[in-house]
């Protein structure tokens, strides 16, 4: 993070009032996929952020603020109207959960005060948590765990809203032992990490032992009890930090995205000082810093989540940290999510600030191996995310950048595929495709693996990879592909594009979704997406059936015309294994083809195929 170089207390609209001089403290919520992070914040601010996510799964750093108001009144039950609440509220910042959101999430923590680490109590500890808790502990972040999917207990009796302690003690002995017994488990495994802790409930000591707070995001029992934790640990140990010391605004940028009347704009978290509609920012840009004057500056409202405001936004003469907000600025198109932005005091200010700046992103772009992987991300979070996991699994990686896919990032992929087939693809994560970019891909057999949620995406490329290796390796004339021949059938054009459906009849071999079909002039046509025999979708089809194939990257009358004739790309080492080695033992309609394949591409100039006549 940027050293700010400037200590002054800024005047403008004076000094800040009473209640900025507590800022609110940082919880980041952290866990496993799955485990109910956002779904907890949304019991609190009855909105539907979770539903609208990919696969129930946030993928991107969002931000709430809790105001005081809505701790006090959410937890009564437990206080009685006790409870002397010196900060503004808590400003919770909710991360993916994931491994490969790692950095990310670290990037979220490093600028908390505390966290939730929310456990699945009917499934404990999973791989995500601990590297969680190792996060934490690397950036010396105390936690809390929420310990929830409590109503999952069996026997459970769930009382909506209930305070835990009030709901456990109106359960029976044997379903209190249950509900214990998950607690010890997770005490357990976090014993093991050299970290006590207990129930909340029984902690005298809040020093020595993390709290365990028993939470249940479908019926709200548990979530009094956590806020009530996470605002008294605050509170009592946190008081010095949360004194508001004035400054430069400094944030991290959480999305970049079009706003209907606005242009672009950022979404930030404000963590330190403060930012007036008046300042000058510094932020991370995909081509280095950008220097801008803000346009407008826009808060949302207290418990409405700034990625998906329920209600109209404010628009504040000053906002001091912590908060969360929205600007609007020029020359904002390439800015980055993930990275910084800071107010600049003077122009000498900014001219350091975007040295940092410059300096911070030359830490994340690599081109570096010779060979292999493309990835493209939509923010720096994402990207160093990929960029771990694939280092981790031993992938090397050719470039990563943060943007949309571009026609020059295939060309690039599908040179990489002619010399390792299995480094010939791009991983895009939430990044669009431009459409000359995706027809040509699929015409030059670059494969695009796309998918909301990031684990997913490369674990199908680390199959795609495997079977690329696999098929490699193939020597034996059973693992070898077969000469394969097709021919359009007059009039059977189902769809023109996007993909293209057309109906075919099997001349030779065997047609298998993921072919790369060729014409008799070489030239790559598209890649088999599905196989439709009759009403059924399959894998593949064998000489003389007659299917309907839908292929992607061709249009019908352009690249494909009525009665053309395609051959199976096939690898130069397995058409010369078939021809040298087991020539005989194929059929006289599949010898034809694979001579013919050699003779088509003898006649277009490739050199690497190994058999002359």
């Amino acid at each position: 993070m940027l050293e700010d170089k400037h200590n002054k207390v800024s005047k403008i609209d004076g000094e800040p009032n009473e209640l900025n001089k507590i800022r609110a403290p940082i919880a980041v919520i952290m866990g496993h996929v799955d485990s109910g992070k956002t779904s907890l914040l949304d019991k609190v601010r009855k909105t539907v952020v979770q539903a609208r996510e990919a696969g129930g799964i946030t993928q991107h750093i969002g931000a709430s603020l809790f105001p005081k108001e809505t701790i006090f009144e959410i937890s009564k039950k437990l206080h009685q109207g006790k409870l002397n609440l010196k900060t503004p509220g808590i400003l919770i910042i909710d991360t993916p959960g994931h491994a490969a959101f790692m950095s990310l999430r670290t990037r979220g923590a490093s600028i908390a005060d505390i966290a939730i680490l929310v456990v699945d109590l009917t499934k404990g500890f999973q791989a995500q948590t601990f590297e969680s808790i190792e996060t934490l502990r690397r950036s010396k972040v105390p936690f809390v765990v929420a310990a929830n999917k409590l109503d999952s207990v069996g026997g459970w009796k769930s009382f909506d809203d209930e305070p835990f302690v009030n709901s456990y003690k109106k359960q029976n002995s044997v379903i209190k032992n249950r509900l214990d017994n998950e607690i010890y488990q997770i005490m357990g495994e976090l014993s093991q990490l050299n970290v006590q802790s207990d129930r909340y409930d029984k902690i005298k000591d809040f020093t020595k032992n993390v709290a365990i707070v028993p939470t249940s995001a479908r019926t709200g029992e548990g979530v009094t009890d956590l806020f009530m934790v996470i605002a008294g640990l605050t509170q009592q140990y946190m008081m010095k930090k949360l004194t508001y010391t004035d400054g430069p605004g400094k944030g991290v940028i959480l999305e970049v995205k079009e706003e209907v009347g606005l242009g672009t704009t950022i979404n930030v978290i404000l963590y330190h000082g403060h930012i007036t509609p008046n300042d000058i920012i510094i932020i991370s840009g995909k081509n280095g810093p950008i220097k801008t004057k803000i346009r407008a500056l826009i808060q949302p409202k207290p418990l409405d989540e700034i990625r998906d405001p329920r209600d109209k936004f404010d628009n504040p003469n000053i906002i001091y940290a912590a908060s969360g907000m929205k600007i609007s600025a020029p020359n904002l198109g390439d800015a980055i999510s993930g990275g910084g932005l800071y107010v600049a005091e003077n122009d000498e200010h900014a001219d350091n600030l975007m040295k940092e700046i410059t300096q911070e992103l030359s830490t994340v772009k690599i081109d570096t191996d010779e060979k292999g992987i493309m990835i493209k991300a939509d923010t720096l979070g994402s990207l160093e995310a990929l960029i771990t996991i694939m280092k981790e699994k031993g992938i090397p990686i050719k470039s990563a950048d943060v943007g949309d896919v571009s026609r020059r990032d295939v060309i690039d992929a599908s040179i990489m595929a002619k010399m390792e087939p299995e480094y010939g693809a791009i991983l895009a994560f939430n990044v669009k495709m431009k459409e000359d970019a995706e027809e040509l891909a699929f015409q030059e057999g670059v494969h695009i693996f796309s998918h909301p949620i990031i684990y997913q995406m490369i674990d199908e490329y680390i199959l795609y990879m495997d079977q690329i290796q696999k098929d490699a390796k193939a020597d034996t004339l059973s693992e070898l592909p077969k000469p394969t021949k097709l021919s359009h059938i007059p009039q059977y054009v189902f769809k023109r594009s996007k993909p293209m459906v057309v109906g075919v009849k099997i001349l030779s071999g065997e047609l298998k979704t993921g072919d790369i079909l060729i014409n008799q002039n070489n030239e790559r046509i598209g890649t088999i997406h599905q196989i439709k025999n009759q009403d059924d979708f399959v894998k593949s089809a064998t000489i003389d059936q007659e299917v309907s194939i839908a292929v992607r990257g061709p249009v019908f009358g352009r690249q494909f015309k009525e009665g053309d004739t395609l051959y199976a790309d096939i690898r130069a080492k397995h058409a010369y294994n078939i021809i040298t080695k087991y020539l005989n033992n194929i059929t006289e309609i599949e010898k034809n083809t694979i001579q013919e394949i050699e003779k088509i591409k003898k006649q277009s100039g490739l050199k690497y195929w190994p058999f002359a006549d």
